[in-house]
């Protein structure tokens, strides 16, 4: 499969292949903030991390960059560490639920219908929401993420002008 995506080839069906749960998406995960996240939860459980020492609490960002040099130095010194293997099994179950994953790619398999559209599909906004999205803090935050959801559902649900017309 990864051969077919490095080539820029794969078929529907191999794009909804329940087999693509396999080395290709653990190779997605190993090189993804996924599991960098899911590990920072397993280190500060494990006691590894101290958020919160009397007169020193560290801030989420000093927490993140601990974890994340942490999980850095045991992938690449100890990989089948105890607390990798946790991390990878929270993902997996947690966040992913690939087993539930792997069940409804078998159901759905040969009753997917590719069809180009003219618009955006409402099931693709909020995927659209998350595209390029840049952090904007204050009062502005909320309002431009309203703004662009607005204008993403009319234009998906084919009313022919947007917010801004």
């Amino acid at each position: 499969m990864g051969a077919a995506f490095r080539a820029r080839t794969p078929s529907l069906a191999q794009l909804f292949d329940e087999d693509m749960l396999g080395d290709d998406l653990e190779a997605w995960l190993n090189e993804s903030f996924l599991l960098k996240r899911t590990f920072r939860t397993c280190a500060v459980i494990a006691g590894l991390i101290d958020q919160r020492h009397p007169g020193k609490e560290k801030t989420g960002r000093q927490v993140t960059v601990s974890a994340d040099l942490i999980y850095d130095v045991l992938r690449m010194h100890e990989p089948d560490h105890i607390l990798l293997e946790a991390t990878r099994h929270d993902a997996a179950t947690g966040l992913l639920d690939i087993g539930r994953l792997g069940s409804m790619l078998k159901r759905i398999k040969g009753h997917i219908t590719h069809r180009r559209l003219d618009r955006i599909s409402p099931l693709a906004v909020p995927v659209m929401l998350e595209i390029g999205r840049e952090s904007v803090h204050g009062e502005a935050h909320d309002f431009l993420l309203t703004e662009a959801a607005d204008e993403l559902i009319i234009e998906a649900m084919g009313i022919g002008h947007t917010a801004g017309e």
